[in-house]
Parts: structure tokens; C-alpha cells; sequence
């Protein structure tokens, strides 16, 4: 399954970039998080537990920032397992300046085996979308708050 949109942010790209390649900045963007570890610098395992077609789905992710390219590319990759199924993903995020905030121009493909494939093609977009989005927006919040002295 693929999917893919943009969105304009009110934050720098340079921040939001900042943001979106570094796990430990990933972790307060992660929408639904329960648990977040560090595995490397550009690898982490989290344990989600995003909304779906089927209520909360109880997830284990391990997320590889696959592609970053400072401010303007992001790529991350990963697999997930849940209870009876399992996913492999793929989101790249290119972003660009414009005026003081940025777009964010996105695609993501992923495929799922197990019961959460019985959503099919017609849902799972939908989910997946809601959920870059929400790390985005997320990011983007972050980003745009003033540093901490």
C-alpha cells in the first residue's frame, strides 16, 4: 500500500528537519508512545499504540532514520509486530522553505500481514496518512517553540 500527501508547517525547516532525524526528538513527536529506547544513533524501538479500524492496536516498532540529508530529506524504515500481525514501512519526507514555515511533501508505503491486512486497501491508507501527519504537526510544534536557556 502507498500513500502520500503534503502539508505547510509554521516551523523553520531546519528545526523541523532537527526534529525528524533524531530519535530522541522522534520520541515527543510519536503519536500514542507507551515506550521509546534508543538502540543507536539513528535507530530506535518504540512501543505504540496508534488508533486503527479495530480500536487501539498494541505495536513494537523498530524504526531505521534510513536517509537524512540536512534540512531538506528524512527517510525512515521499519518493521512492526502486534499480537497477530506484522508491518514493514517506509516514510520519506522531503521538506522545503517557504516564507517562515516549511512544506512537508510525503510519501509512505507499508505493507501489513495478519488481521490488520483485513482493513485493505481502502482503510489503511487513510490510517497511515493521519498518522505522518500527526508526527508532523507534532514535529512541527516542537520545532516552532522558542530553545529552553
Amino acid at each position: 500500500m502507498r500513500t502520500g500527501g503534503s502539508v505547510q508547517l509554521d516551523a523553520p525547516a531546519r528545526s523541523l528537519w532537527a526534529r525528524l532525524s533524531d530519535p530522541r526528538a522522534l520520541e515527543d513527536a510519536l503519536p500514542s508512545v507507551d515506550s521509546v529506547e534508543l538502540l543507536s544513533a539513528d535507530r530506535f524501538a518504540a512501543r505504540v499504540q496508534p488508533a486503527t479500524g479495530l480500536g487501539t492496536t498494541p505495536l513494537h516498532l523498530e524504526v531505521t532514520i534510513a536517509d537524512a540529508r540536512e534540512p531538506e530529506h528524512v527517510r525512515l524504515a521499519g518493521t512492526g509486530e502486534g499480537g497477530e500481525f506484522a508491518t514493514t514501512f517506509a516514510v520519506e519526507l522531503d521538506l522545503s522553505e517557504h516564507g517562515n514555515g516549511t512544506e512537508v511533501r510525503w510519501s509512505a508505503e507499508a505493507h501489513v500481514d495478519g488481521v490488520l491486512s483485513s482493513l485493505g486497501q481502502r482503510v489503511l491508507p487513510a490510517i497511515l496518512a493521519a498518522q505522518v501527519e500527526r508526527v508532523l504537526r507534532a514535529a512541527a510544534d516542537q520545532a516552532a517553540q522558542p530553545a529552553s536557556a
